[in-house]
């Protein structure tokens, strides 16, 4: 089975509608079994709190990361792919009728495989055998095209409308997660200005350091790499050397840059309009931190190469970005940092 056939087979239309359509049950899903896990950890006094405050965060995370896909639109589509299936299936069924009326004699086999595409997602296999028992036919790229997706012209200016979508869909779960953190905290009576204070801090690092500045690091290096090309500095771009340039960008600017830059916004603007807003004089609230990366934020940094996926064209990525961008939103929502020296040891959460 050749390596090309898995990507056909994940290229699906039906596949990437079919996930968009499940993607509030599987976020729904990935949200509990987080907060059950995250429950369990604590001491066994503390977990009917902790219980309380989980349901309120990941609840607010999950119901407006799934509202924002729905309604939020950019230049009229909404965030997540919501072409009804119907749609698809009409499109596959009217181009395989005339596949198969253009081309006689057609193996049995492979018509049992069209059949099924009039209905249903291709399996791997029938994928991998569609592909080779349709190689010489008539109008082979259309039906290719049509059952497993027609390849784009990736550019920096096509990435600049998909980067917008990308940074929407990753700033409402700490948006969300800060708020819903807020109310957690007035239900459990731990509310605090220290606490807001670091969810908002928080919630800059994670949407800058691990989400935003990943996507502007793609958009910018693509855009460098097309001027190059236009001066006779380097040699066409090829998909595959695009996706190359895409992922350099969002590691350069996103995974290497992107904790200074957060960590330099938070000191130089938010830590004093923050001081300002909560009209203290107290110097400890302005005072440099340096929220150093962690484990976990390396592997938050997992998004940036799925989010690098879907810049490159491979959309059935996209309705999975909701689930990886939720541990974003709840570090958000729960004020982590790493910095404060007197933090709760039990409590490596808070």
């Amino acid at each position: 089975m050749k390596v090309s056939s898995i990507g056909k087979f994940l290229d699906q239309p039906l596949l990437s509608n079919s996930l968009s359509r499940k993607m509030p049950l599987i976020l729904t899903a990935s949200a509990a079994v987080f907060g059950i896990k995250d429950t369990l950890e604590q001491p066994k006094d503390e977990r009917k709190k902790r219980a309380v405050k989980n349901a309120i965060i990941l609840g607010t995370i999950t119901l407006s990361s799934v509202f924002a896909s729905r309604f939020i639109k950019i230049k009229g589509e909404t965030l997540l792919d919501t072409i009804p299936k119907e749609e698809i299936l009409l499109k596959q069924r009217q181009v395989i009728d005339d596949f198969v009326t253009e081309n006689k004699n057609i193996a049995k086999d492979t018509v049992n495989i069209l059949n099924k595409a009039k209905n249903k997602i291709l399996s791997l296999k029938d994928t991998d055998n569609l592909l080779k028992q349709t190689i010489d036919m008539k109008n082979r790229d259309g039906l290719v095209a049509t059952l497993f997706g027609g390849k784009e012209d990736v550019t920096s200016g096509k990435i600049l409308q998909e980067i917008s979508k990308l940074s929407i869909m990753g700033f409402i779960p700490v948006a969300s997660g800060i708020l819903g953190g807020i109310a957690a905290d007035k239900a459990t009576n731990e509310y605090s200005k220290e606490k807001t204070t670091n969810k908002l801090k928080e919630g800059i690092y994670q949407f800058f350091a691990n989400i935003f500045l990943c996507n502007v690091g793609a958009g910018t290096f693509l855009y460098t790499a097309e001027k190059m090309h236009e001066k006779g500095l380097i040699k066409k771009l090829t998909p595959l050397k695009k996706t190359g340039v895409i992922l350099g960008g969002i590691l350069a600017v996103g995974v290497f840059g992107g904790s200074h830059i957060a960590n330099f916004i938070g000191n130089k603007i938010v830590n004093p309009l923050v001081n300002k807003l909560s009209k203290t004089d107290d110097k400890n609230a302005c005072k440099k931190e340096e929220r150093k990366p962690e484990v976990l934020d390396i592997a938050l940094h997992t998004d940036d190469i799925a989010t690098a996926g879907v810049l490159s064209g491979l959309k059935w990525i996209e309705p999975l970005l909701p689930v990886m961008y939720l541990v974003s939103g709840y570090r958000s929502a729960i004020g982590y940092r790493n910095t404060n020296l007197d933090k709760d040891k039990n409590h490596t959460h808070n």
